[in-house]
């Protein structure tokens, strides 16, 4: 099988290909890259086009001070390679590559770590700023079965920070980072079964591994420690970046997590739903969905006191579709079939005996045509996806079940104590969209409670924000105005003491320009039009309860 780009996909973005353009090139490598950077249909913007690259997924800030007043190695960069880290770690390569932006040049590094007794190899990509570095370490998370975007190392490293990935031990490409090979098939063992180990990997321990080696390395080559350590990611990323938090809470100063995949088993097993209800009940078109989708948000636009085309708070619209019940559409006229099928993907997956599984798609996202599980998934059913014609919604009870028992334990980073990383003096900052239509908003919600019920409301106010983006789909898109470089308050609350407020999100014209901005509140705070001005100027705006 050809290797794939996972980078393709910001190309693709911009050229408008969608994900039933990549589909052909195999789903699992096609989820990759529609989880992690938007690529999913979507109705059109009335303001603005999304913000796309990976400086909008990541959230890094514009520009970084240094925090040390050393910035030069104290080493040359091939002696790296006589690093000794362990008896199961070593430097593979290290070599000088031309910098960019303001950067002369950096220290690209390649290490490789093994996991006995298996023979699995997780390697982790390290870039070391030659006359910039801002004194941090900074670990990038991935998206959907990919563990660490190769160009985010360069925007890391542009901003002067020693900035390191990793491929969780998943195949790619050595010679070119950027290309995975078949995420499906490097998730089995030769006997066509589940690899545990690259699973836990992939889930946990490797972007552990990647730090702890990663900040060693760092140490020998400038020959002081980071000062700070930083991780940031969306997503799968998002996932990785509580999995710190939660297991290895002395990792990271500060870990900034968008769109958490930290209830893993628990959704990619409720993705199954839609099929179900589909397959037992009836077929509905998208643009079916789409017209449920639309006239949902306008029914409950204005709930939070001002019609600006978002729906503000998850789980917060409650429209019937079947007020939708002889509507003509392009596709047809939406009958009481379409509306039930409607109405049971948005209330989500309940047992035969009416009780409540997991979340919904909520009403301010878009539901997507159901696809066969046949398509993807395969990893966790040890290459063999079950049969879509016979997924009734009781076989889904089944199903769901049998998955949450197999991986839940091993996925799933949704741990609410944290009271070792809150001693240590770690800060987090996660955010969500409230239109998301990959992971419903609705699990951080439920996580970000949680914690406050283990720990308290004012002990967790001290170490953890949650900010919820009205509009805002799967890590960056929609509708709504984009957060914007969440790194740097994390940064300022780390390091300076300042806890973050309000902060910022903005929707850009296709040329480039701002055409709206609101304030980003802190749960459970959300914005509120004070009565007068521009609702597009987040002057006119308050956080409130």
């Amino acid at each position: 099988m050809e290797p794939l780009n996972v980078l393709s996909g910001f190309g693709a973005m911009r050229s408008g290909m969608g994900c039933e353009r990549l589909e052909g090139r195999g789903f699992a490598a096609a989820l990759a890259i529609c989880i992690a950077q938007g690529l999913i249909p979507a109705t059109a913007a009335p303001i603005a086009q999304p913000l796309d690259g990976l400086e909008e997924m990541l959230q890094l800030p514009t520009a970084v001070a240094p925090v040390l007043g050393q910035v030069m190695p104290a080493h040359p960069c091939e002696s790296l390679l006589t690093t000794r880290l362990s008896n199961d770690a070593m430097v593979r390569d290290a070599s000088i590559e031309p910098g960019k932006g303001s950067a002369s040049e950096w220290c690209r590094v390649t290490i490789e770590i093994r996991s006995p007794p298996a023979p699995d190899i997780v390697t982790v990509w390290l870039v070391l700023p030659i006359d910039h570095w801002n004194g941090r370490f900074l670990g990038l998370g991935g998206g959907g079965w990919v563990s660490g975007f190769p160009a985010a190392l360069d925007a890391g490293a542009a901003l002067g920070f020693a900035t390191a990935i990793t491929n969780a031990g998943l195949s790619v490409d050595h010679e070119e980072p950027g290309r995975l090979v078949r995420p499906d098939g490097s998730l089995l063992d030769i006997d066509g079964g589940l690899n545990w180990t690259v699973l836990e990997n992939f889930a946990y321990r490797s972007v552990h591994e990647m730090t702890v080696v990663g900040k060693a390395v760092t140490r020998v080559f400038y020959g002081l420690a980071p000062r700070y350590a930083y991780f940031s990611g969306c997503s799968t990323g998002g996932r990785q970046g509580q999995s710190e938090v939660q297991r290895y809470p002395q990792d990271y100063d500060g870990v900034l997590s968008g769109a958490p995949a930290i209830n893993w088993a628990h959704f990619a097993a409720a993705q199954f739903w839609p099929v179900a209800v589909v397959s037992e009940l009836h077929a509905v078109s998208q643009c079916k969905f789409n017209v449920a989708h639309q006239a949902a948000v306008a029914a409950c636009d204005g709930d939070d006191g001002v019609r600006d085309g978002l729906v503000s708070e998850v789980g917060s619209c409650h429209f019937d579709a079947k007020a939708l019940v002889g509507m003509g559409t392009d596709c047809g006229v939406i009958d009481a079939q379409d509306a039930e099928v409607i109405n049971r993907i948005w209330d989500g997956p309940r047992r035969t005996d009416g009780s409540r599984l997991w979340n919904g798609i909520d009403r301010a996202a878009l539901i997507h045509s159901p696809s066969s599980p046949t398509h993807w998934a395969e990893p966790f059913f040890d290459g063999k996806a079950p049969d879509a014609d016979g997924l009734s919604m009781a076989a889904f009870e089944i199903l769901f079940d049998q998955m949450v028992e197999r991986y839940a334990a091993i996925m799933d980073t949704a741990n609410p104590d944290l009271r070792t990383f809150a001693e240590h003096g770690g800060k987090t900052i996660l955010w969500h969209g409230v239109a998301d239509d990959t992971i419903p908003a609705a699990g951080t919600l439920h996580y970000v409670e949680s914690i406050r019920r283990t720990m308290g409301q004012g002990k967790t106010d001290v170490f953890l924000r949650l900010y919820l983006a009205p509009g805002v789909r799967h890590c960056m898109g929609g509708d709504g105005p984009q957060p914007v470089g969440l790194l740097e308050p994390l940064m300022e609350w780390v390091e300076r003491g300042r806890a973050p407020a309000t902060v910022r999100s903005e929707n850009r014209d296709p040329a480039g320009n701002v055409a709206r901005t609101r304030p980003l509140c802190p749960y459970p705070e959300r914005a509120r039009y004070q009565g007068r001005g521009s609702l597009r100027d987040a002057a006119n705006f308050r956080c409130r309860r």
